[in-house]
């Protein structure tokens, strides 16, 4: 059967689903298996924008994110759907606020926690084929580690199959981020892993919920008409630069035109004159003058 959920993918629903205090440990797992960190390890974990307001739920191009420390990390995850084209950019950006905003003025650079971005995004960013990269500062050529304190995860839903594999927890997460349908989590339920199974239950728990659903619909949404507002903006700038261009064109073209016109004139004028004798030198002289 193909039930209807809320998709866990919309921002909202991915927010609440990880900091709501009574999923502090789902958050926990989902910590542990993605930065393959051992849970059992994990003493402290402080979340610091949790709360959800409602004018951020159809407000257009807001930022979802979760920052958080974990014992002595500094993580920021974000679920992006919509590619505005600087992703890239943009998370190098995000990263580099959280690693640089650390500090208070006068206090040492080595007080600095090591900072990690994860970035869940719902299109194709990299031309590799894996699901999952990782990038850090790091010489390639002499091979040497920079700093441990940069760390970059990309996560792209659009390469993740249906396939639940058992040995790869990332890839199960991803997967129940992913789902879209009821018959989605029973395949993931079906892995008997205790920690994807109670994210499949706070998923339905989401969906039987008449005001999640409303919430998730509204946000839903608020984000096609974000990703609506991008293509008609995108599309207005082509159609301007299409039109400028026929512009340029057919006034190069006129003057190409006039250009041509004048040496037709000039090649039957030196023949003109040529013909009635005049050397090659009194013929450019004349025309110089016309």
């Amino acid at each position: 059967m193909m039930g209807s959920i809320v998709k866990p993918k919309i921002d909202v629903a991915f927010k609440k689903m990880f900091t709501d205090k009574d999923n502090r440990e789902l958050l926990k797992s989902f910590i542990s298996d993605i930065l393959d960190i051992n849970k059992a390890s994990v003493k402290e974990m402080v979340i610091l924008n949790s709360e959800i307001t409602p004018d951020e739920i159809d407000g257009k191009f807001t930022r979802f994110d979760i920052f958080m420390t974990v014992d002595d990390i500094v993580v920021n995850i974000e679920i992006q759907i919509s590619n505005e084209g600087d992703f890239r950019d943009r998370s190098v950006y995000y990263w580099a606020q959280n690693y640089s905003g650390q500090l208070k003025k006068g206090e040492p650079y080595s007080r600095i926690k090591p900072t990690i971005s994860i970035n869940i995004i719902d299109f194709s960013l990299f031309s590799t084929q894996d699901y999952h990269s990782v990038f850090t500062l790091y010489d390639k050529e002499h091979e040497e580690l920079l700093t441990n304190k940069c760390e970059m995860h990309f996560f792209e839903l659009s390469k993740i199959d249906n396939t639940p594999d058992t040995k790869d927890r990332k890839k199960l997460w991803m997967q129940l981020i992913n789902a879209e349908s009821e018959d989605d989590l029973e395949m993931l339920a079906q892995t008997q892993i205790p920690e994807i199974i109670d994210g499949v239950n706070v998923v339905r728990r989401f969906s039987a919920d008449d005001k999640m659903r409303y919430i998730a619909m509204t946000r839903e949404k608020a984000l096609r008409d974000e990703i609506s507002a991008m293509h008609n903006a995108r599309e207005s700038g082509r159609k301007e630069g299409r039109e400028e261009g026929r512009k340029e064109g057919r006034e190069e073209g006129r003057k190409e035109g006039r250009k041509e016109g004048r040496n037709e004139i000039l090649e039957a004028l030196a023949a003109k004159y040529r013909k009635m004798g005049m050397s090659d030198e009194e013929t450019a002289r004349l025309l110089a003058l016309d």
